[in-house]
């Protein structure tokens, strides 16, 4: 009998370990973690993913462009450079959405799901902007065959100098805005152009930030020994240059920029400077070829920091790359990308900031694909194709943060103080349910709460991103006041930054959620 038993249970362990994948026990988790900061009701994606229906109804598509990496979108081959925020999916979260979708899509138990991540609306960046500044309602006048590009001179209103620490820019329409470019014009001699739809904006002027479809808020970086950003002074303006492609005539815009500043005085401040450094107007693709091309700065003339890259193409673009070669004749990899993706750009913050020496080169190759093969090529059958603003001309650009390079800043890791910029405000009142405190914290906060009958509990932490934090409790609970204590850690035991964290927990399947503040 002995050995029966023992049979038996070794056959039931054997059959467990392929037992079904539920949304409520495997999936969800997975889902939340890399693509509901996209795919929530108010996200830029054509549809939630915060509810198992609707992942039920898409789970053959979700399948297919998880099994292509299509999804989640990241272009950048992050073998070359790491960068902060990588959205990219663990083998193990491949599998388990793949199996998930392939074998059924079950639901499972659903009080055993996780507690979602929390979102509010279109704006990303917490708290309350110091500036913000809206274009007028403007309609798109792109033909069938020509792109509309406008500019809009926005007067800052200040009557100080102050000192950006981060920016968001929003469109009220993402539908229909290819990008939007945010310069400063100090002098306010730039004037608003929507008459010619060709503007393409001040480029000589500094550039704040930028948007494009998928792209993240743009948020200097703060530590405890410096405070970089950007200058915006007193009586400036801000020039929006607006791309709207062919398609779009009729539909309307009113594109806004949330601005935050440094309180004064700021300390440690160091100076940001961005721009296209590496740029090529002068190449042609010729039709059903290939063509390579090139950008070159021979010799770097002061020590900087890199902290971030940009690199534009439009719909032939098939591949692009930038790095350096240090006097040593060591490379420095900025970026990488394979298989370039019009619909996916965005500034990518290095994960380490990059020290570029002095006397270093700087290089840019691309590659352009003006064939039939290119399934984005514009033209059927191809044509010969030049630099222009038009989507339909091509661009070769690729733009940079950076400022004078201090010793050590090749060692700061982005990850680690990319919350510190926030301002500590009050946190949102949670429901009277749940009792947070203290609030803001410096160690350690409470979540109390009271369970009249027998429940199971699940809290998480969640990041203002949407990306799990800390797993902090799933479990059956007794009736009775119940409390649990984040002591500010990750998963892994390690503190986290300062600012604004998210609180998500379900109650036998209720939700409840707040933000908390960590000094």
């Amino acid at each position: 009998m002995k050995k029966l038993a023992l049979l038996t249970g070794s056959i039931m362990t054997f059959f467990a370990g392929f037992a079904q994948p539920t949304w409520s026990e495997d999936a969800a988790e997975v889902f939340y973690n890399n693509c509901t900061v996209c795919h929530h009701p108010e996200g830029v994606a054509p549809f939630s993913l915060m509810e198992y229906s609707t992942a039920y109804d898409y789970r053959s598509l979700i399948e297919e462009y998880v099994s292509f990496n299509i999804m989640p979108p990241w272009t950048a081959d992050s073998s070359f450079q790491h960068y902060f925020g990588e959205r990219i999916m663990t083998e193990y979260e491949r599998n388990t959405i793949i199996d998930w979708a392939n074998e059924g899509g079950l639901e499972g138990d659903p009080e055993l799901a996780p507690p979602p991540p929390v979102y509010s609306g279109d704006k990303v960046l917490p708290g309350t902007p110091d500036l913000v500044l809206q274009m007028p309602n403007y309609m798109s006048k792109a033909t069938a065959l020509h792109d509309d590009y406008v500019c809009f001179a926005i007067p800052t209103g200040l009557a100080e100098d102050r000192i950006i620490k981060a920016v968001e820019i929003i469109p009220s329409n993402r539908s229909i805005v290819h990008h939007c470019l945010v310069y400063i014009d100090e002098d306010g001699s730039y004037a608003t152009d929507t008459i010619g739809g060709n503007c393409g904006g001040p480029t000589a002027e500094p550039l704040i930030g930028g948007y494009t479809p998928g792209c993240s808020p743009t948020i200097f970086l703060q530590t405890d020994e410096f405070s970089s950003g950007m200058k915006l002074k007193a009586g400036s303006n801000l020039v929006f240059a607006l791309h709207y492609p062919h398609g779009s005539y009729g539909e309307f815009d009113q594109t806004k920029i949330n601005i935050y500043f440094y309180d004064e005085p700021v300390i440690g401040f160091r100076e940001i400077l961005a721009g296209p450094y590496l740029q090529n107007w002068d190449f042609e693709l010729t039709a059903n070829e290939l063509t390579p091309v090139n950008a070159t700065i021979e010799s770097v003339p002061y020590d900087l920091t890199v902290m971030s890259v940009f690199p534009h193409m439009h719909l032939l673009g098939k591949s692009i790359e930038a790095y350096a070669i240090n006097p040593d004749a060591d490379t420095i990899p900025y970026i990488r990308i394979p298989k370039w993706d019009f619909d996916w750009q965005d500034f990518y913050w290095f994960k380490y900031m990059q020290h570029m020496p002095i006397g270093s080169q700087l290089y840019g190759n691309g590659v352009y694909d003006n064939t039939i093969a290119n399934p984005h090529n514009p033209s059927d059958p191809p044509i010969d194709v030049y630099p222009g603003l038009n989507t339909t001309d091509e661009m070769f650009l690729i733009y940079f943060h950076i400022m004078a390079y201090q010793a050590g800043d090749e060692f700061i890791n982005v990850d680690s103080i990319n919350t510190i910029y926030l301002n500590t405000e009050q946190a949102n009142l949670p429901p009277s349910e749940v009792n947070v405190y203290p609030n803001p914290f410096d160690n350690t906060i409470a979540i109390e709460y009271n369970l009249t009958e027998n429940a199971y509990v699940s809290l998480f932490i969640y990041d203002m991103n949407g990306r799990v934090v800390n797993k902090l409790f799933k479990g059956e609970q007794t009736p009775g006041q119940q409390q649990i204590i984040w002591n500010g850690t990750n998963d892994l035991g390690v503190e986290v930054s300062k600012g604004i964290y998210n609180y998500s927990m379900l109650i036998d399947g209720k939700p409840y959620s707040g933000r908390m503040i960590k000094n």
